[in-house]
């Protein structure tokens, strides 16, 4: 049997960027576990604010995208964690210093462009690699970048 764990996180983009944070040596999406009581809109956007230091204000939800399920094996236990995931919009600063949650195992958060992450994607789970390209071929994305928002 194994045990269910809910969780919520965004692909958050700023112009032709999209936000990634390095995490156990592997670049990925901020998310986390919902807290008891919270809705997965309100999670997804505080663990990206928690995550790489932006702020909640300029964080936006354009669109849910897909669930991902990742499956991890702890102290002999199976758990079966469900991600629910968003598109999400940064309309601050484009200067704004980044801060990586340290607590968090996390050590870099940064804005890639597209042409940039052939290098940084290699070393990603496939996870990562199935949640961008349904991102790049989601129609909200498509409308974001068609429409000159840089």
């Amino acid at each position: 049997m194994s045990d269910y764990i809910k969780a919520a996180g965004g692909v958050v983009i700023r112009g032709k960027k999209i936000l990634f944070i390095k995490k156990n040596g592997r670049w990925e999406f901020p998310k986390g576990r919902l807290k008891k009581g919270a809705n997965r809109k309100n999670t997804a956007l505080r663990e990206v604010s928690e995550e790489t230091g932006l702020k909640k204000k300029h964080l936006n939800i354009i669109n849910p995208l897909i669930p991902t399920h990742h499956h991890n094996k702890i102290n002999g236990r199976l758990f079966v964690k469900e991600t629910v995931w968003f598109l999400i919009r940064y309309s601050g600063d484009k200067k704004k210093k980044l801060k990586p949650d340290k607590k968090e195992g996390i050590t870099k958060c940064k804005w890639f462009t597209l042409d940039e992450l052939v290098l940084i994607i290699k070393d990603s789970r496939p996870m990562v690699h199935y949640l961008l390209g349904f991102v790049l071929n989601d129609p909200s994305y498509k409308d974001y970048q068609k429409n000159g928002n840089q």
